[in-house]
């Protein structure tokens, strides 16, 4: 017979049904049992019905409606990151919980704000990207650790696409204030690095638009176009802490590349990162001895193929979203910071509004904050 004690079922609130809801709700619902999705909220009270309806949760409702049910212990903010700051606002200050889809804020003194009510109130606050807590990048983070490529030195990341409007049926936030390939992608990559090698110092950045104009492809609107108001490829240097330095990319306007998504290079070897976007992926390893090999005709080592690491746990799916919102439930009932916590939100916000600044007034910009729970 078994021995456990069976978890108080924390009730889930929603609010924002849009395309990542979908996700979200799905992964939550399979792999968490000692979750409950009790309600789901929307300015749009049609696609809130439509939602609960799809995935059988109990209520759809307004979002005032949602904050006042005492049954709702947390509220997941998956609202457009224009409103990040005032849902996270109400929802603390009606008691509850908090886990926000990224970014915490637009803004950094906004999200200190919110971070600095969260504390005052006692109540947690957790923030996306998650991904860093998946089986890929714990692996890696654990290959690091253990000295496989020895001491790190540099990373290059490259995250090159050719939209959002090649698969999201409403891109046009994604090409104004508070849009772009830093808000919209940048998080998971800066929240990798900071995990695993300690906090950012400083950024160097540049920006280009690369089309005025772009068309949607997918929904009923495919074929029309719209007008792009921001930057959309940036070309950023950053500087931590401890001396490691990352060469990063980001772009809504490449159509086919093929550079490495993601290395990091150490004295011993080089490390290659599945996409940080992704909670699973098989990371692999290019050891030195295997180079040196090659220059003494060693047949037993020698080859440049790099040897694929096992993941640490279950790989349960490749593009997943949740596991933040879980341990953001077992940190309110074992009363600890959540390990995607409101600092380290905020130190990525301030990385992420770094590089936006240094590309608009051309300048290195040194960061305001710093964080503590990566690797120092």
């Amino acid at each position: 017979m078994g021995t456990g004690i069976q978890k108080e079922t924390l009730g889930i609130g929603i609010i924002g049904c849009g395309v990542i809801s979908n996700t979200y709700i799905r992964d939550i619902n399979r792999l968490y049992r000692d979750l409950s999705i009790l309600a789901v909220a929307d300015s749009d009270d049609a696609r809130a019905r439509e939602t609960a309806e799809k995935y059988g949760i109990p209520r759809a409702c307004t979002a005032d409606e949602l904050l006042s049910d005492p049954e709702i212990r947390i509220v997941v903010n998956l609202t457009p990151p224009a409103f990040h700051t005032e849902i996270n606002r109400r929802s603390l200050e009606a008691g509850k919980h908090v886990f926000c889809e990224k970014p915490l804020a637009l803004d950094l003194e906004e999200a200190e704000q919110v971070v600095k009510l969260s504390r005052e109130k006692g109540l947690k606050l957790g923030c996306a990207p998650d991904s860093f807590m998946g089986s890929s990048l714990r692996t890696c983070k654990k290959a690091i650790d253990d000295g496989w490529i020895g001491r790190p030195l540099y990373a290059s990341t490259n995250m090159l696409n050719a939209g959002v409007e090649i698969w999201h049926p409403r891109p046009e936030p994604f090409y104004r204030q508070g849009g772009g390939p830093i808000y919209d992608m940048g998080g998971y990559y800066f929240t990798a690095l900071v995990t695993m090698f300690g906090p950012v110092s400083s950024v160097r950045a540049m920006s280009r638009k690369g089309f005025e104009k772009r068309t949607i492809r997918q929904g009923e609107r495919a074929g029309e176009d719209f007008v792009v108001d921001i930057p959309t490829h940036y070309a950023v240097l950053v500087a931590f802490e401890n001396g490691f330095l990352a060469n990063m990319n980001f772009s809504f306007d490449v159509f086919s590349t093929e550079m490495s998504m993601f290395e990091v290079y150490g004295t011993e070897g080089t490390l290659y990162v599945p996409d940080p976007n992704m909670h699973g992926g098989t990371p692999r390893i290019y050891r030195k001895e295997q180079k040196l090999a090659q220059c003494f005709g060693n047949e037993i080592l020698h080859g440049d193929t790099a040897y694929e690491l096992p993941e640490l746990f279950q790989n349960v799916g490749e593009y997943v979203r949740g596991i933040g919102v879980h341990d953001l439930a077992e940190a309110v009932r074992e009363d600890r910071e959540p390990a995607a916590n409101g600092a380290l939100a905020l130190h990525v916000l301030d990385i992420m509004t770094s590089v936006l600044r240094s590309a608009a007034e051309d300048k290195d910009v040194r960061l305001r904050t710093s964080y503590g729970g990566g690797k120092q």
